[in-house]
């Protein structure tokens, strides 16, 4: 099972598809997406303004987490985690597309994805 959960709580997703399509249609919302199977861990923070994303992995609860990066971008991007604006690192910025690429691997594998780099946090 698939959980995503978003400020209005918690939505479950029995196919990739179907989940991929309803962060798609929350994206526009502009807060934080979590995303996780059945267990806590691992599991995925993902932020989206527009065009652009950045994504946290967090593979326990002891503190193993990693942030998207990328050297494609150059524009600084701000976003919305937790109810409060969020301006990381340049480089931590991915592309949509990316980002969706991304949460397709994750969840077909509950490892840290790798068609995307990543910064140990």
């Amino acid at each position: 099972m698939i959980i995503i959960s978003i400020n209005t709580g918690n939505f479950d997703f029995v196919s990739i598809d179907s989940a991929l399509e309803f962060v798609a249609k929350v994206a526009n919302e502009k807060d934080d997406i979590w995303i996780s199977g059945e267990e806590k861990y691992p599991c995925m923070a993902v932020c989206i303004n527009g065009e652009y994303a950045a994504v946290n992995y967090f593979q326990n609860d002891t503190g193993e987490m990693w942030l998207s990066y990328s050297e494609d971008n150059h524009k600084e991007i701000t976003f919305n985690a937790g109810g409060e604006e969020w301006t990381p690192d340049i480089n931590a910025v991915i592309k949509l597309n990316d980002m969706f690429s991304c949460i397709r691997e994750f969840l077909l594998t509950y490892k840290r994805p790798s068609c995307i780099k990543w910064k140990k946090l």
